[in-house]
């Protein structure tokens, strides 16, 4: 089982760091809602990892949004969906704003390694919580996270090179394009061949211009491929020259 914070919804405790930026009511106006995903952005990344699947590390200030909000779901009990999303939220505020042992969800391991939160009254607002809680308990489901690691186990099982293509925009420029926009994988690969490999890695690297006189858009660089994926794809298009 992943630790689980003292805080179950102790990222807001970030918010101390650094304040919140929300939005003043105006008389002669409604007030806009708080963008909860932008404050867990700017103001939870120094002490909460935000991705899903989640991420952890040894020396982490915190456990993951993911972790905290999915297993606080667990431990809340309500009779209908909308009942326990508004006990979540409830329960974000009263213990982000006065954190104690006595109202925590959280196990006595998990306490003891992450601690008590220092209570952020007069630092965050019941709005600016409310709307972190309230964005973090409708993005952060098991449902949805098997959904995202079936697709990543699919694209991972593909080739390298369809790896490449199934989760970047090459076909839009290289194949939808009709080599109107750019050359097609197949010029590419009869113009540099076996011994332009390297080359054509450094143009995926390092994005492209002006080698192509007859295409004037300028190919973006893709620096986040892994080096199998990259030497995949270039041995692939290297491939498709050869073709007849």
């Amino acid at each position: 089982m992943q630790k689980i914070s003292l805080l179950p919804l102790g990222f807001i405790g970030t918010l101390l760091l650094s304040g919140c930026s929300g939005t003043t009511k105006s008389t002669s106006a409604p007030a806009v809602p708080l963008d909860g995903e932008a404050l867990a952005h700017a103001k939870c990344v120094a002490c909460h990892n935000l991705e899903m699947p989640p991420k952890t590390s040894e020396d982490e200030k915190a456990p993951p949004l993911y972790t905290v909000t999915v297993h606080l779901k667990d431990w809340i009990k309500a009779d209908t969906p909308t009942e326990k999303r508004a006990k979540f939220i409830a329960f974000a505020k009263k213990y982000t704003l006065h954190p104690s042992r006595e109202i925590s969800y959280c196990d006595k391991k998990s306490l003891q390694q992450y601690g008590l939160m220092p209570s952020l009254e007069g630092q965050a607002t019941e709005a600016e919580i409310g709307a972190v809680a309230a964005w973090a308990y409708d993005t952060y489901d098991q449902m949805k996270m098997m959904a995202i690691m079936k697709e990543r186990n699919r694209i991972a099982a593909l080739p390298l090179h369809e790896q490449v293509l199934e989760t970047h925009d090459c076909r839009s420029c290289h194949v939808y394009g009709n080599g109107k926009l750019a050359p097609t994988f197949k010029q590419i690969g009869q113009r540099y061949g076996e011994k332009g490999i390297e080359q054509i890695k450094k143009s995926i690297t390092q994005g492209s211009h002006g080698k192509w006189p007859a295409f004037h858009t300028p190919m973006r660089a893709y620096p986040d491929l892994s080096p199998e994926q990259l030497e995949g794809m270039a041995k692939w298009i290297v491939k498709e020259g050869q073709k007849k």
